[in-house]
């Protein structure tokens, strides 16, 4: 018994080494994050996309040039789109979605898609929100569609979808889900061709509330806010893997884009080269978005 706990533990070791060897080759794909700057700093900004009130769980097109992000409007959270003409330019004037994407609900945590299809958490029909799918045609929006038992939890706050193809082909579609209201339950899902949701193995789940994913492209990065211990609330952390196939390597804090207070809802562009996030850093409570771009250095990988 005494031998095999013993090779047990030397296994475990080498996998852990094996997840920390791959995290540091991966990361130096890319420089370190620059300062994080309020979105509203960029070149030619609009200065209506942070209002007194709370702005965020933000993500991109995925060119990059089209902001969707939800804003806290009189009782209720809205989605509304900017746009900007390069990524070396700030987002102009928020635009408002219309029904049926926008409600009398609270409208939040929105994500563009392929297909043209806008991902989004409502309480339309739960009180504590379900993800739902609309897509836009030549006639607008369509209605709004609940993703159903397999993805949504009755009395379970669901929120921000990302996506990636696995090595198999398969779309995989990662989110959170935690009760409402909750701070110390959120976990990270996944759902493979919008089969039933398990939970992501590896590093990303742990005692902690661990929420709001945004995976890369290739699908071997996921960042996400966290409460495990950092700099204060909830912080930014990512973690890696070498295939689609594996769990994901231990959690690593990214001290560059956090602060003391909670910092949300990391979202990714498609190439990996800038982020957006919430946060009320820098007395902008109770919460605006943030923007921090990064450089690549060697290699081809998302992240």
């Amino acid at each position: 018994m005494k031998q095999f706990k013993s090779t047990r533990v030397i296994a475990l070791g080498a996998v852990a080494l094996t997840a920390l060897l791959s995290a540091g080759a991966t990361a130096k794909n890319w420089g370190s994050w620059a300062t994080p700057v309020n979105l509203e700093s960029l070149p030619g900004s609009s200065s209506a996309l942070n209002t007194p009130s709370i702005d965020g769980c933000a993500s991109f097109s995925p060119d990059g040039l089209t902001i969707v992000y939800n804003s806290f409007q009189g009782t209720n959270f809205d989605i509304f789109t900017a746009t900007r003409s390069s990524i070396d330019e700030g987002f102009g004037d928020p635009v408002r979605l219309p029904a049926p994407v926008n409600s009398s609900a609270q409208d939040a945590c929105p994500t563009f898609a392929g297909g043209r299809r806008l991902y989004f958490s409502s309480n339309r029909e739960d009180p504590a929100l379900d993800i739902y799918v609309s897509k836009l045609g030549p006639n607008g929006w369509s209605e709004p569609e609940n993703l159903g038992p397999n993805i949504n939890t009755p009395g379970a706050l669901d929120e921000s979808p990302t996506f990636y193809e696995d090595d198999a082909g398969n779309s995989v579609m990662l989110f959170s889900s935690r009760a409402n209201g909750g701070a110390g339950d959120g976990n990270i899902y996944q759902s493979i061709n919008g089969g039933p949701k398990s939970l992501v193995a590896g590093g990303v789940n742990s005692s902690a509330s661990d929420n709001r994913p945004s995976v890369t492209r290739d699908g071997l990065t996921i960042y996400f806010d966290s409460t495990r211990s950092g700099l204060g609330g909830a912080d930014i952390f990512y973690a890696t893997r070498s295939s689609t196939s594996e769990p994901f390597g231990p959690a690593i804090h990214v001290p560059e884009l956090n602060s003391t207070v909670n910092d949300t809802r990391p979202a990714l562009s498609k190439d990996g080269s800038f982020m957006v996030f919430g946060s009320a850093r820098a007395g902008t409570a109770p919460g605006d978005m943030w923007y921090a771009t990064r450089e690549k250095v060697t290699g081809n990988s998302d992240d």
